[in-house]
């Protein structure tokens, strides 16, 4: 049996088991459910559509439910967890998160099944905790996502620790060895100071490379559009920033790949972001783990983010500039609203400049 089989049968069997305690739920409180919904809004105009520059159209505009999530987590004992999660956006159902995790080691928790990938600060923190709409740039291109895999993950003083050997299940015969290292060497009360690094090493068994991505506008064209690559080896890294001081939080984060092939030239490709937000309500962001949470009391957000990504052997960049506000009403309702400048380059030569708007309706129970 593979080890992608493997995982396949354990992960069933947690979907099994988050099955039957669903049944002694009303008898114990070890059987959770709980979900989320995005309804999304944007409107942009001819700079993030492709062949914009030769459009007359004045702007642009889509919505639709983003995101529709079920979780189903069951803690068995003090040693183990399984959680279960599913999308319905899109008309389809996608398997997120199905996992079993045993607690039951000192130095580390164990969890086997389809999970996160650990690297990257903003790809780590919820789509519901974000401070933008959209993910930058880099993190969506770069950052990896959810797969089958083992982990590892612990934690000393002032320290968290991850890593894992994982099979992406969107490609054939691929593996990864990801890890991740959080540090605070400051925490007082709701102020602390968080530096990380990441790896990925992916074998890529020769299947096809090519980075496709939107100006972090969801529902506009993928405008940086890199070669189509047949690849054996992806090599990323990633060093991050996190400062949060009372109702003041900043992070940032930079990226870097480099894929290669037996018969392609090496192509890089880099980016990073820099992010802010600040609550008029006194509220600050929570942390646990080395990973970033939702504000702590209801109230207004203000937010912002500059973000660059390059493929360099492309000799394609884009920057983008973007102001958010944010508005929490209690734990299940929070409405989001972002303006986006985006700058697309050919050569070092500004090809294109325009402006988006994007608007969210969240609701999670």
């Amino acid at each position: 049996m593979t080890f992608l089989s493997r995982v396949s049968t354990i992960s069933f069997m947690s979907l099994c088991c988050l099955s039957s305690g669903y049944a002694q739920a009303k008898q114990n409180d070890n059987f959770d459910v709980s979900g989320y919904i995005m309804g999304d809004y944007d409107y942009f105009d001819s700079a993030f559509v492709e062949g914009g520059e030769e459009s007359d159209s004045s702007g642009e505009s889509a919505a639709d439910i983003r995101r529709a999530r079920l979780k189903l987590k069951y803690t068995f004992n003090d040693d183990w967890v399984s959680k279960f999660q599913l999308d319905f956006a899109g008309g389809d159902i996608d398997i997120k998160d199905v996992y079993i995790q045993y607690r039951g080691f000192s130095f580390a928790d164990v969890t086997l099944g389809q999970q996160k990938e650990p690297f990257g600060l903003e790809k780590l923190t919820s789509s519901r905790n974000s401070f933008m709409i959209e993910r930058s740039m880099v993190t969506s291109a770069l950052s990896p996502g959810r797969s089958l895999g083992l982990s590892l993950a612990g934690e000393l003083p002032s320290l968290h620790w991850k890593v894992g050997y994982y099979q992406p299940e969107d490609e054939d015969s691929t593996s990864a060895i990801t890890g991740r290292i959080a540090w605070v060497p400051w925490q007082n009360d709701h102020n602390l100071f968080h530096v990380g690094v990441a790896f990925s090493e992916r074998d890529n068994n020769g299947n096809d490379f090519r980075i496709n991505e939107t100006l972090e506008v969801n529902f506009s064209d993928s405008l940086l559009e890199g070669d189509k690559l047949s690849i054996d080896d992806i090599s990323q890294q990633s060093l991050e920033m996190l400062w949060i001081q009372n109702n003041f939080t900043l992070m940032a984060e930079w990226q870097q790949a480099t894929v290669s092939g037996s018969d392609v030239e090496t192509h890089d490709y880099e980016g990073g972001y820099l992010q802010m937000s600040y609550q008029f309500s006194g509220g600050h962001r929570k942390y646990k783990n080395g990973v970033l949470g939702n504000s702590s009391k209801k109230g207004w957000e203000i937010t912002s983010r500059y973000s660059t990504f390059a493929l360099n052997n492309e000799f394609k960049d884009a920057e983008t500039y973007a102001i958010g506000l944010n508005y929490t009403f209690n734990k299940n309702f929070k409405v989001m609203a972002d303006l986006t400048k985006a700058n697309t380059y050919f050569d070092g030569i500004n090809v294109d400049s325009g402006n988006a708007i994007s608007l969210r309706l969240q609701y999670s129970f």
